[in-house]
């Protein structure tokens, strides 16, 4: 466990009840996605302050995977953390898929964000800050990521009825542990962070230390892509609405597909695959997958990253399991 040297720095509670004000009604159930590490504890603790004086209802959920040797540690830290604050704290025990075509990370994340999302509460809180952002957009980047990947993570969203909020994506690192040793806050390491075997440790790591040493603004200047990228990516939905607003939601239209402009086209399937919860292929095979369905002539089946396949039958096409 790490603990901290008192020092000064900003008052965060401010932006935080700011955040909390433009998004919830008083009185709203609020809960903390708690890892223990040093973000989430900085969250918990700026919200547990913030409480008493603001109408909300305040817990804490601690994903335990089963991955990590001490994830028995963190459950045990987060609940005692909780119980200084006084604080009610859920632990979800998930279980983990070791060969997941997806890979260990992806798949540990996936788990977390199912457990996370269940909760039953007005708004799931995460402390996502302005590094994660930055490092989000620099990584759908490098990945050849669509305007939706480059906008990375909004302040608030909604999932299956539950408000996802972030309230401290304007917030930098430093300014959190600032506040972890203003107030003299202790929290738990992860050493997986360390291992830059996995791209997105890579990233943070080795590649961005560089990238602060010679645009020192890097941060600010990659959440303003988000910002502008998330734009793009709402004038892009809203087009393909039009385009496809004749038609049944379950099902594309290839004769419309055909004639529609190229990137038209393409932003029409791409937002058909979205509403239809399936993976988007990557950029050329989406490209490949539009070619196809404009110039198949009987029936066609193109596989999804999912494992479900673009079933086109006559002049219609639609996502089967």
């Amino acid at each position: 466990m790490a603990a901290s040297r008192k020092t000064s720095n900003p008052d965060l509670s401010r932006q935080v009840e700011s955040c909390l004000s433009r998004h919830l009604e008083p009185g709203a159930h609020v809960r903390v996605a708690l890892s223990g590490g040093v973000d989430s504890v900085v969250l918990l603790h700026l919200l547990a302050r913030l409480a008493p004086h603001y109408p909300i209802e305040l817990s804490a959920v601690h994903v335990h995977h089963g991955i990590n040797p001490k994830a028995d540690e963190w459950s045990r830290f987060s609940l005692a953390l909780c119980a200084r604050l006084h604080v009610d704290c859920e632990i979800v025990r998930v279980k983990v898929p070791r060969k997941s075509a997806e890979g260990l990370e992806a798949a540990a994340r996936k788990a977390r964000y199912a457990a996370l999302t269940k909760s039953g509460v007005d708004a799931l809180v995460m402390a996502h800050h302005l590094d994660d952002q930055a490092e989000t957009v620099l990584f759908q980047l490098l990945r050849g990521g669509e305007p939706r990947a480059l906008a990375a993570m909004p302040e608030a969203r909604m999932h299956e009825g539950m408000l996802l909020l972030r309230p401290l994506l304007g917030v930098s690192k430093s300014e959190l542990v600032a506040y972890a040793r203003q107030h003299q806050l202790v929290w738990v390491e992860d050493d997986s962070n360390l291992d830059t075997k996995l791209s997105r440790n890579a990233l943070r790591q080795d590649i961005l230390p560089l990238l602060e040493k010679h645009f020192p603004d890097y941060r600010e200047r990659l959440s303003g892509v988000a910002r502008r990228m998330a734009e793009v990516s709402a004038l892009l939905e809203s087009m393909a609405g039009q385009d496809g607003q004749m038609h049944p939601k379950d099902e594309l239209d290839c004769k419309e597909l055909m004639n529609l402009p190229e990137t038209r086209a393409r932003n029409l399937l791409a937002h058909y695959l979205r509403d239809q919860g399936a993976v988007l292929p990557r950029p050329a095979a989406l490209r490949e997958m539009l070619r196809q369905l404009v110039e198949a002539r009987g029936r066609l089946s193109l596989p999804l990253p999912d494992g479900r396949m673009l079933v086109r039958v006559r002049n219609k096409a639609r996502v089967e399991s």
